[in-house]
């Protein structure tokens, strides 16, 4: 009985082993090809990837919705903690690179209608939420912001400074 279980045990395991390593080989090939994509085929890509979750989320539920999101949101944040800080800075610089050259390649009026369209799902998604809710999460976004500040070294600190600085006078010349 035990040599079964024990047996048993060992297969779990090897079938454990080899679903992370098929895991890790299909990262790998995945980035390999968006390596290789140029940034047109990157956009479509993603334009692509944005419909097909936009038809699939239409087919669900509300509270679906919601659980697909939650899944998702949990995903991402176990994702988050697993990276080292040298990956998190990376990932980081990454990103504001990848959002500075999207915005460079935008039209003044896509910016203008991209920024419209962020206001109103913003407003709509507080407005759902109740009281209670909204208390949770502006602490939650200050805690957020007073984590990720801790992390800024001087030279980064300098930069978010600027960009404030920047934004306010956009701000104003726009008023």
């Amino acid at each position: 009985m035990l040599v079964r279980q024990s047996m048993a045990a060992g297969r779990a395991e090897a079938a454990l082993e080899k679903v992370q390593r098929q895991r890790i080989l299909a990262r790998e090939r995945s980035a390999a090809r968006r390596a290789s994509l140029t940034s047109e085929q990157v956009e479509q890509q993603r334009a692509h990837d944005r419909e097909r979750k936009a038809a699939s989320r239409a087919s669900l539920a509300s509270e679906q919705v919601e659980q697909q999101r939650a899944h998702d949101r949990e995903r991402s944040a176990a994702r988050r903690a697993s990276l080292a800080s040298e990956q998190v800075a990376k990932q980081r610089a990454h990103d504001r690179e990848r959002s500075a050259a999207r915005r460079a390649s935008l039209a003044s009026e896509q910016v203008e209608q991209q920024r419209s369209y962020d206001r109103e799902r913003s407003a709509a998604s507080r407005a759902a939420l109740t009281p209670e809710e909204l208390d949770q999460r502006q602490a939650h976004v200050r805690e957020k912001t007073a984590a990720w500040r801790a992390t800024l070294t001087s030279q980064e600190i300098e930069h978010q400074r600027a960009l404030a600085v920047e934004r306010s006078m956009h701000k104003r010349a726009v008023v």
